[in-house]
């Protein structure tokens, strides 16, 4: 699978706090159930804070089509998506 780092625009602030309201009544296991499929999977999720209407992730993914089908109804939340994919080289300063 690729990787892609996604950004995520909310529509409005109203759907963000939508989403964030529904995100936090599920339980972790659901919501990773939700983001993992066999062609797309959600590595890490980065939330921006206050009126915002950004977020990032770090997806695995067949192709764009693939993170867009597994987001499914989610995408309502959102204008469309902007993809960008990277090499596996991945240099980690935490290491």
């Amino acid at each position: 699978m690729k990787n892609y780092m996604v950004t995520h625009t909310f529509k409005s602030k109203e759907a963000k706090a939508k989403m964030m309201e529904m995100v936090g009544s599920m339980k972790m296991e659901d919501i990773v159930k939700s983001m993992t499929g066999d062609n797309a999977k959600c590595q890490m999720t980065w939330n921006t804070p206050g009126d915002t209407l950004t977020m990032f992730c770090w997806w695995k993914g067949t192709d764009t089509d693939a993170i867009n089908k597994q987001l499914g109804q989610m995408n309502d939340f959102f204008e469309p998506h902007n993809f960008v994919e990277c090499e596996d080289n991945v240099m980690d300063y935490n290491a």
